[in-house]
């Protein structure tokens, strides 16, 4: 089991993560650190929730997570968990990759 302070304290140690956010699965903000962007953590919670929803009409076993690139070369990155979705905003130098293969261990250990 994880927390959200580990998870923090993880990305914290990460270079080129402007933000981050922590959702529940019901769209509560849980936690917010970074770049004060208010609409990130709507956006992390819409796209997962939406991506729940569509998973028994496309035939979806995931999403494991997504990525959407902005005009500027930054990214977004979510992490759906089983009790929390993280949202990332990355850097455009930033791997996607390289992040999900060192957080989603860690996300979907996170208990609320």
């Amino acid at each position: 089991m994880a927390t959200l302070t580990e998870l923090k304290n993880r990305i914290d140690s990460v270079t080129g993560i402007q933000q981050l956010v922590v959702v529940t699965r019901d769209g509560t903000l849980l936690l917010q650190s970074g770049d004060e962007n208010k609409r990130l953590g709507d956006y992390v919670a819409y796209i997962a929730i939406t991506a729940e929803q569509l998973k028994p009409y496309l035939g979806f076993t995931g999403p494991y997570h997504m990525v959407m690139e902005q005009n500027s070369g930054d990214r977004i990155l979510t992490l759906p968990g089983k009790q929390v979705v993280i949202g990332l905003n990355l850097d455009s130098h930033v791997s996607p990759t390289v992040i999900v293969d060192q957080l989603a261990p860690l996300v979907d250990q996170i208990r609320i």
